[in-house]
């Protein structure tokens, strides 16, 4: 072999080997530097475990690369910023809805843990003492609960009633039937009641009597009627009597004029009263009209009228008879004539006033 030849391939094989030994020790450090940048994370996303090697550098970069979102209120541990280091453990804590509805409302919010007291102070109701709740404050949340606040409200109110007052009606014998007048005005008294109103989120559910007081007493109208009765008679005298009466008038005499030659004669045509009989005036009635009672009896004013003969019609009972009960009188007349043709009658009696 020609000596130049070979002086060539050594030189070659020389420069190829140091070649390749330039290019073995690049080529490790570049496996260990590539092996440097990688690392092995632990994710947890709500209890699911992964091993990850990655060459992101950071939280927000390797959830990108898995396309791993966070929703409303989850949490994550280290922050989206924070750079990843070798063995570095990343936790999803993924947060539950949970709906509270109080004042007319309904609010979701995303929670991880809490009890139902801290649900309410993160959405901001405040619960008062009367309020009602559909689960203890101290119960730690679930996913999807519902949570209701019911506001119960107490007002107490004041209604009037009026208590109306009563006519009271009193005779007055001094004035005229169907004369009244009013002595005293009346007066609605007041009635005053305090309820309590129990109202559950808005709406009345109950109503509760605390007390009643008259606040206020009724006055009495006081009303006076008259009792006195007014006939006017033939003459066109008015006469006031207190009650009238239906009865049965039939007549009676004396019989003939006495001749005062017997020892009785002193007693003839002497009433009951001790009185003698006068013709148009005197009246026998029975006993539960007193001696002395005047009385008007309208239909004699007619009946001697249609005689020609002008009486007043005023009568005085000064007469008894064994005959005389009841509705019955007997009406002096000094013609025995007279009192057969007056007969017997139904007649009015007005009984005259004292």
């Amino acid at each position: 072999m020609n000596s130049n030849k070979w002086g060539f391939w050594s030189k070659f094989f020389i420069v190829l080997l140091i070649v390749l030994v330039i290019a073995g020790a690049a080529t490790t450090k570049l496996t260990r530097y590539v092996h440097e940048l990688a690392k092995n994370v632990v994710l947890d996303d709500d209890g699911y475990r992964v091993e990850i090697t990655t060459y992101d550098n950071s939280v927000g970069e390797l959830l990108n690369r898995y396309d791993i979102t966070l929703g409303p209120g989850d949490e994550i541990s280290p922050g989206l910023e924070e750079l990843l280091q070798d063995n570095t453990e990343i936790k999803i804590t993924r947060a539950m809805p949970v709906t509270v509805e109080a004042d007319g409302k309904e609010e979701v919010t995303y929670v991880t843990r809490g009890r139902v007291q801290d649900i309410l102070k993160k959405v901001n109701i405040v619960l008062r003492e009367k309020d009602l709740i559909n689960y203890p404050l101290s119960q730690q949340v679930r996913p999807y609960d519902r949570i209701k606040v019911t506001r119960m409200d107490e007002e107490v109110i004041i209604e009037t009633e009026a208590i109306p007052y009563q006519v009271i009606t009193r005779k007055n014998n001094q004035m005229d039937e169907g004369v009244s007048k009013v002595i005293q005005e009346g007066k609605q008294g007041e009635l005053e009641r305090r309820i309590l109103v129990t109202y559950q989120d808005g709406v009345e559910i109950e109503r509760k009597l605390i007390s009643e007081e008259v606040t206020e007493k009724p006055v009495d109208r006081i009303v006076e009627k008259g009792t006195v009765k007014r006939i006017v008679t033939a003459r066109g005298d008015t006469i006031r009597y207190s009650k009238s009466r239906k009865m049965i008038a039939t007549a009676y005499t004396a019989g003939p004029e006495s001749t005062g030659k017997y020892p009785g004669d002193r007693y003839y045509g002497v009433t009951s009263s001790g009185r003698k009989v006068k013709p148009h005036h005197t009246i026998a009635a029975p006993p539960d009209i007193p001696i002395g009672t005047k009385v008007y009896i309208p239909e004699l004013v007619e009946f001697w009228a249609k005689r020609g003969v002008s009486i007043s019609g005023i009568f005085t009972v000064e007469d008894r008879g064994g005959a005389i009960k009841g509705n019955k009188i007997d009406i002096y007349m000094e013609d025995v004539n007279m009192t057969r043709i007056w007969g017997r009658r139904k007649v009015t009696v007005y009984f005259i006033r004292k």
